[in-house]
């Protein structure tokens, strides 16, 4: 009788730390996140860029990027990185969630730093594998369409 408490109590113990885990693994969450990384990257790459370092360095870092938010074997566009990063935690904010059972897109505004008139939106699309959200796509999104950007 013991044991079978113990596979129980073990049972609902591990299922309460992976609902705490998935909680913490929410479409929104993961677009925030991604949005201060990516930033991060940015400045180290132009940085890097700046000095004349290796362009391997800089994109060994992005594909942690990829590795952290993205399906093992997500292939991603070139990379592109400034002065400006195209995402930043104090000008990019989220503005919409569609959440359904499997799948998500949140949509991001982003103001330009010196010129706050000029917008950009963007399309996070998400997918949940195994009861965990995973980065897909972001699209730029404007008046002509949608462009990959991941």
């Amino acid at each position: 009788m013991r044991i079978i408490y113990l596979v129980i109590l073990s049972l609902f113990l591990q299922h309460r730390v992976v609902s705490q885990e998935s909680s913490l693994n929410t479409p929104s969450k993961l677009t925030i996140e991604f949005i201060k990384d990516y930033k991060k990257w940015n400045d180290l790459a132009y940085g890097l860029n700046q000095n004349g370092k290796e362009y391997d360095i800089i994109e060994k870092e992005y594909k942690k990027i990829i590795s952290k938010y993205c399906l093992e074997g997500k292939i991603h566009q070139g990379i592109s990185f400034g002065s400006d990063s195209n995402h930043c935690p104090e000008r990019e904010k989220i503005i919409k969630e569609d959440i359904k059972t499997d799948r998500a897109i949140i949509i991001t505004k982003f103001k330009d730093k010196v010129f706050d008139y000029l917008e950009s939106d963007y399309e996070y699309h998400y997918i949940k594998v195994n009861e965990k959200w995973f980065l897909e796509e972001i699209y730029l999104i404007d008046e002509e369409g949608k462009y990959e950007g991941l």
